[in-house]
């Protein structure tokens, strides 16, 4: 099997995704190429977090629409895909998905197109109401050109069919390493700590969480921003009401979550939040925003709570006087998504999809190979 990667949006859950499809098959014997184009959030040692047999190429892609840049985008693409000589074909995040398609259809006619949205464009709250029709439009488009669109999540794959209305679409949920991921650290002091994880960015509302934390924190309330920094805050006043890890590498990252006794996910849109992911597999109950995504992992009230910007102090509140409620929604949470996320799993409906001959030859492969690189692998201290 021959497999392309193609992203713009290389970094944060993206980079997440990649990687473990990248290490897990080049680690069965795939050959592996990741075309990629670097944003600020990329990590300086990305190269580290991949197996050594994944070939990365840089291809100068641009996040915004920009005819030029785009149409020289494309042909640098179909250069690269022609020496590759792909079986597979798999584009990550919306600009790749458009550019990547157009360049598949020059390159090649028979290699199997995959997208994943990652986040549709869309339904982003960042850019005028203008400005998602014109990206909805360019989706509609794309389609035409062909290829299978993999959701991430059942909201998303709702969106995709009702709103983008493609020909062919199904449905592959986010997956995570279980086996990475530190339970959530029982407490014994009375204290509640609170936190999220992520960078500053519009899309993760992270002056929500700075609110919650300015409202909420107490004597015995401490709120924790896993990969914030202080500059970021808008007032400094506000220093003291929550603590920020700074850049960190990925195993302290979630080390650090682990002491977490809530989670906080304030996006005001999504795919399927890996952090979210991991904080659930962890055992620690979420308060999350009512936005797709959020909504698919989080069972409301039987994981964590789901609702408005207005409601998530209350639900916090709940969770915080109630100890035994928070236990009792962490061992639901851890349950539900060890069965439901695990990258093991995942890999396998992956696998399956990129193997166009049928289920024989994939078969073949899993019994000969174990689908975890675990002869060669990233180290485990390199951050996301």
């Amino acid at each position: 099997m021959r497999i392309v990667h193609v992203t713009e949006a290389f970094g944060g859950g993206v980079l997440s995704m990649l990687t473990e499809l990248c290490n897990r098959a080049a680690a069965i014997g795939a050959h592996v190429t990741v075309l990629y184009s670097t944003r600020p959030e990329t990590p300086k040692n990305f190269i580290e977090l991949f197996h050594p047999k994944v070939d990365l190429v840089h291809v100068s892609m641009c996040r915004d629409v920009h005819v030029r840049k785009d149409w020289s985008s494309v042909w640098e693409l179909a250069r690269h895909m022609r020496r590759c000589d792909p079986t597979v074909i798999h584009l990550h995040s919306s600009k790749a998905g458009v550019l990547g398609r157009a360049a598949a259809r020059i390159a090649t006619q028979n290699a199997k197109v995959l997208y994943s949205p990652h986040g549709l464009a869309f339904l982003r709250r960042d850019v005028s109401r203008a400005k998602q029709l014109a990206y909805l439009m360019f989706e509609r488009m794309a389609d035409m050109m062909g290829g299978t669109v993999v959701a991430c999540s059942p909201g998303e794959l709702r969106e995709i069919e009702e709103k983008v209305r493609v020909k062919d679409a199904t449905l592959i949920e986010n997956g995570v390493d279980i086996s990475s991921i530190p339970l959530r650290k029982n407490r014994e002091d009375g204290n509640v700590v609170v936190g999220m994880n992520g960078r500053a960015s519009f899309q993760k509302h992270h002056e929500l969480f700075i609110s919650l934390a300015h409202t909420l924190h107490d004597a015995t309330t401490r709120f924790v921003w896993i990969g914030g920094n202080s500059e970021e805050l808008p007032d400094a006043s506000q220093a003291s009401a929550l603590m920020c890890s700074g850049w960190l590498t990925r195993s302290r990252a979630l080390s650090l979550m682990s002491e977490l006794d809530i989670y906080v996910q304030t996006s005001r849109w999504e795919g399927m939040p890996v952090a979210l992911i991991e904080a659930q597999v962890a055992g620690i109950p979420a308060v999350v925003t009512d936005v797709v995504g959020n909504r698919d992992v989080v069972v409301h009230g039987v994981t964590g709570f789901v609702g408005s910007d207005e409601e998530m102090p209350g639900y916090l509140k709940q969770l915080r006087g109630d100890r035994k409620l928070r236990e009792q929604m962490g061992a639901a949470a851890r349950e539900l998504a060890v069965a439901k996320f695990s990258m093991d799993t995942i890999f396998h409906r992956w696998l399956n999809t990129y193997e166009s001959s049928g289920e024989k030859h994939v078969k073949e492969v899993l019994d000969t190979h174990s689908i975890v690189p675990c002869d060669i692998q990233p180290n485990p201290d390199k951050s996301l």
